[in-house]
């Protein structure tokens, strides 16, 4: 059947909310984004619907995400975005949702907490990959059907048309399944970066990055 790639829209908010939850938590119980929102199924969900319409546009963003549709129903989504600038808004955008939800200083301060000490010891040093791919996630009825590869095509496709030059993307030690999955658009194994706050927090060993560089016609 086929598959059709396109940019999502203000419509798809709940579906990205999905999309970034399920790739932040991967093959594990609970992910980052458990921790930073540090509610149930639904509140997280809520919050991640929020993100993906919020100013300032983040990497969360609808506009950063690329949708296949398969049939017209929505099977997959990635997230891209230039590294230079990717993540300048995401905490003023967090910020903002958390206002409308009503947080109190108690609640961020609670919310840093537990995610600080991922933060503070397990993040990979920069390489100077100038475009990022994240937040891949596809429904269950649809795996296994080429989706990913077809969306991160159409993603290096956009990102040699920015100019950029290499590009990452990484995910959880363990998860077998999606690093085959990105090794078969590409990408190769750079580094694995090992924590045990990471191992002690969620139970995944640490995270490992795979690059490939993009030659511009």
């Amino acid at each position: 059947m086929p598959v059709h790639i396109r940019r999502a829209n203000p419509g798809d908010a709940e579906f990205l909310a999905w999309v970034a939850l399920s790739a932040s938590r991967s093959h594990l119980a609970l992910g980052l984004w458990d921790l930073i929102i540090g509610a149930d199924e639904a509140g997280c969900l809520d919050y991640l619907t929020r993100l993906a319409v919020a100013e300032p546009r983040s990497l969360y963003h609808y506009d950063s995400f690329l949708i296949a549709e398969v049939a017209g129903e929505r099977a997959a989504a990635l997230g891209v975005f230039e590294t230079r600038d990717g993540w300048a808004t995401v905490g003023e955008a967090m910020s903002n949702v958390q206002r409308d939800l009503g947080w109190t200083k108690a609640d961020g301060a609670a919310s840093f907490q537990r995610v600080a000490p991922i933060w503070e010891a397990c993040m990979p040093p920069d390489v100077g990959a100038d475009f990022a791919i994240e937040n891949v996630a596809t429904l269950p009825d649809y795996r296994r059907r080429g989706l990913v590869g077809a969306l991160i095509d159409e993603a290096l496709r956009n990102a040699r048309e920015r100019g950029c030059r290499l590009a990452q993307i990484a995910t959880y030690i363990g998860n077998d399944a999606a690093v085959s999955a990105y090794e078969k658009s590409g990408f190769s194994v750079l580094d694995q970066r090992r924590c045990s706050e990471l191992q002690k927090i969620l139970g995944a060993p640490g995270f490992v990055r795979l690059t490939r560089e993009l030659k511009i016609d």
